[in-house]
């Protein structure tokens, strides 16, 4: 969905309320989070990083949030810095009753890292990172966020270098700090220069145990993994009958999931 949005609103800086007009990305997605957030977004679009792995080369500078009790607040990143993302998700990660931001923060010259915000203090700032990639144009594309050990604590998952490496992560937010859980090989939620990055749900096995739907590398098939004393699992995998060209979604019923191919309108599988 292309969006454009002017949000001409007030923003507390310092202590100090300031008039804001930001710009949108052009593609981003507004969010709506749970807690605080009221809703989160992507603003000030720059071609400082003509990465294009989204299908065009205009990435976000800032980062910007509405809180439930009306508040505005922007974070605005250095020149050496994007948001490579098409929106920022609110989360409450830590079980605090407050949201925490999760977006792909991608140095221009070390590539992405996986990044933690939040509201504290009167200012939006950056709570944690994960480490950058390490070398320019190497992304991540983040994908659930689920307590899929049943510790009580959600991870996030995402997959570094979907292109290429196609490495499944999963980390969780603790204590202020984050920390890596678990990581396998062999999986993709995205496709390069496509908007979508949906690619992947959270689902409960017929046995009651959570796992992560996520397509295999050519997006034909859906892999479902448990997360186990910091190791994956894969379960099952099912066909996706050709390529998943949509976001993968659980179906209202709960048991199963649904999505578009290249050769079919609507698909649904059932979650084992």
């Amino acid at each position: 969905m292309k969006r454009l949005v002017l949000a001409l609103s007030a923003l507390l800086v310092c202590g100090q309320v300031h008039a804001l007009e930001a710009e949108g990305l052009p593609d981003g997605v507004i969010s709506t989070g749970s807690n605080d957030v009221a809703e989160a977004w992507l603003t000030r679009p720059t071609t400082r990083y003509a990465h294009g792995i989204l299908g065009d080369a205009i990435e976000a500078g800032g980062l910007m949030v509405q809180t439930a009790d009306g508040q505005h607040y922007e974070h605005v990143l250095p020149d050496g810095f994007v948001f490579e993302d098409r929106r920022a998700r609110p989360v409450d990660l830590d079980g605090d009753g407050r949201d925490e931001i999760v977006v792909v923060l991608s140095s221009l010259s070390e590539g992405a890292a996986l990044a933690v915000y939040g509201v504290a203090d009167g200012k939006l700032r950056l709570k944690a990172k994960t480490p950058h990639i390490g070398r320019s144009n190497r992304w991540l594309n983040p994908a659930e966020f689920a307590d899929l050990d049943g510790d009580g604590t959600l991870e996030i998952t995402a997959v570094w270098t979907p292109h290429l490496g196609r490495v499944l992560q999963a980390w969780t937010f603790t204590d202020g700090k984050l920390r890596r859980v678990a990581s396998i090989k062999g999986y993709s939620n995205h496709a390069i220069g496509s908007p979508v990055q949906d690619l992947t749900e959270a689902v409960t096995l017929s046995d009651g145990r959570k796992a992560l739907a996520i397509p295999t590398p050519a997006y034909d098939e859906v892999a479902f993994l448990t997360l186990q004393d910091g190791r994956f699992a894969e379960v099952a995998r099912k066909p996706a009958g050709s390529r998943i060209t949509s976001p993968v979604r659980r179906h209202k019923n709960g048991r199963q999931l649904e999505f578009a191919t290249g050769r079919a309108s609507l698909v649904t599988i059932d979650v084992p």
